[in-house]
């Protein structure tokens, strides 16, 4: 599984996917690259979602598990 937190920035008040490998970093890093200080990411995935993450999780998890078995058509 792809590990990834969908986390709400205090900077641009969008929901962006974070890697588990930036805890005990004093800043987070988006997959999209957004960087935030943790003091302004706020843990919940209530908002609207960062489009650019999306796209790279999605082609995230068509690479991990190939198109076939996510994809409706």
């Amino acid at each position: 599984m792809v590990d990834v937190q969908w986390w709400l920035s205090g900077y641009d008040n969008r929901v962006h996917a974070f890697g588990s490998e930036e805890a005990g970093r004093d800043f987070g890093e988006a997959l999209c690259e957004h960087s935030v200080p943790n003091t302004k990411i706020t843990c919940t995935d209530d908002g609207e979602r960062c489009l650019a993450c999306l796209l790279i999780f999605g082609d995230i998890l068509a690479d991990s598990y190939g198109e076939a078995t996510w994809r409706a058509s």
